[in-house]
């Protein structure tokens, strides 16, 4: 048994907490996809019941399979990836239907087969199919299956078992539980805010100690940004569509435009306070000290950062009402300052600032 002390010791507290931290991040993933793939699931089990039970055929593998692709885990941007799905399968079963019936089930048949629908998606992967990998894969795996399978039934069942699986995945993630678009933008905007949060946070307490970042630490706190901000794209491109094409969601059309609206200024300020970060960090790196007004102001822009990011949306009138006081008061605080990069740290707060009140609803 390992000594108590050893427990108390800061490397396996560090580890412990690490654990705990990833423990926490499985469960948040798993609550997160648990409904998109009670979906995916249903999806997939009504597809081999109409293939099947209705229509009779024999083994209708590639209707579960479109179905449960189609949805997967994800409820964003489901009526694309429906799309490219649909036709990736469509693509893959006229050439592996082709290949079959001139050069049989071989190795050299696979490789061609995976060669020729590779090289064809891409060729006719223009607009929204080019889109990520979705289209090319699907291609490749369907023209496989068909080789592979060739005695599991006639090309014509196929097509019309991936439809059937488009189509289902189309009525369970599309028509009837599209994903709540103005949730969906909010959570991805939450994202953000606590991933802008710790960065600046971080820088305050480094400039407050005169102290030099991890090594490493720059570049993963901008990648984390960045990732949040592809997720943030991708939520609002997601939003857009449902309440373009889902009848359940053409009622928040107005709400969506407004709050997509706002929302557009998140670049902004991430751009910002990446900036200012990096300025920050560059010159703690040279062993440059900051005025302790900069670093406060640095940390009260972290502070409301938090307090955004922690509070369910919408925010209530008296907490945009307090936060817009606290910015500004931080925005008209920061002076001017003699060192070599306290100018431009300054001006990137007060950036960070005006950006950050642009994101608060109007009343």
């Amino acid at each position: 048994m390992l000594d108590a002390r050893l427990w108390r010791s800061p490397d396996l507290r560090g580890v412990q907490l690490a654990w705990r931290d990833q423990a926490s991040e499985a469960r948040e993933r798993l609550r997160a996809a648990l409904w998109p793939a009670v979906q995916a699931a249903a999806a997939a089990a009504l597809a081999w019941l109409l293939a099947h039970d209705v229509l009779g055929h024999a083994q209708p593998f590639f209707a579960p399979i479109a179905a449960a692709i189609a949805l997967s885990t994800s409820a964003t941007r489901r009526a694309r990836r429906i799309l490219q799905m649909l036709a990736g399968v469509l693509l893959g079963i006229a050439v592996g239907e082709a290949a079959s019936a001139v050069m049989g089930t071989t190795a050299v048949t696979i490789g061609i087969v995976v060669l020729v629908t590779m090289a064809a998606a891409l060729v006719a992967g223009v607009g929204f199919f080019s889109d990520g990998m979705m289209f090319v894969n699907q291609s490749a795996a369907a023209a496989i299956l068909v080789v592979a399978l060739h005695h599991s039934g006639t090309g014509s069942e196929r097509l019309v078992d991936a439809l059937i699986g488009g189509g289902v995945a189309g009525i369970i993630g599309v028509g009837l539980f599209p994903a709540e678009p103005l949730g969906l933008i909010r959570n991805a905007e939450r994202e953000v805010l606590r991933s802008l949060a710790g960065a600046l946070g971080r820088v305050g307490d480094l400039l407050a100690h005169s102290a030099r970042a991890e090594p490493g630490w720059t570049t993963a706190a901008a990648q984390d940004i960045h990732r949040q901000l592809a997720g943030l794209a991708m939520a609002r491109m997601t939003a857009q569509a449902n309440v373009r094409i889902a009848p359940r969601r053409w009622r928040l059309r107005a709400a969506v435009a407004s709050e997509d609206a706002r929302i557009s200024r998140l670049d902004l300020l991430a751009n910002a306070a990446l900036s200012l970060f990096r300025v920050a960090t560059d010159a703690l790196d040279v062993g440059e000290s900051m005025p302790g007004a900069l670093c406060s102001n640095v940390n009260e822009l972290a502070d409301v950062l938090a307090l955004l990011a922690r509070t369910p949306q919408p925010w209530p009138p008296e907490l945009r009402s307090s936060v817009a006081s606290r910015v500004s008061a931080t925005v008209d605080a920061v002076g001017p300052a003699s060192t070599l990069r306290a100018p431009v740290l300054a001006t990137l707060v007060r950036s960070t600032g005006r950006d950050l009140l642009a994101i608060l609803p109007q009343p």
